[in-house]
């Protein structure tokens, strides 16, 4: 199934370590047997309401095809990322990737 993920990552982080947790986002899938398809770099942005004491974040779009079994182990562990403090992961439609 295609999927796709908007997660945010620590402001503080520098550009080689946003891109070493892009990496390993990436890997986290492709170890539950996804196939990362797209990763789109927004670059960091102010959010509209602060989120765990944060004000701006890096944002990070994926693209990917992951069985639907696995996808709550992607979601466990993006919840426990210290990286990552915010994630949303939706099924794209049939037929659009």
């Amino acid at each position: 199934m295609a999927y796709e993920l908007m997660y945010i990552v620590r402001p503080e982080l520098d550009d080689d370590a946003v891109q070493q947790e892009i990496e390993k986002v990436s890997q986290l899938i492709q170890t539950n047997g996804g196939q990362v398809k797209k990763v789109t770099p927004w670059g960091k942005r102010r959010l509209a309401y602060t989120v765990k004491d944060q004000r701006e974040g890096h944002y990070v779009v994926a693209e990917f095809e992951l069985d639907r079994g696995r996808v709550q182990e992607v979601e466990r562990v993006l919840k426990i990322s210290d990286t990552v403090f915010r994630h949303l992961l939706v099924r794209q439609e049939e037929g659009k990737s």
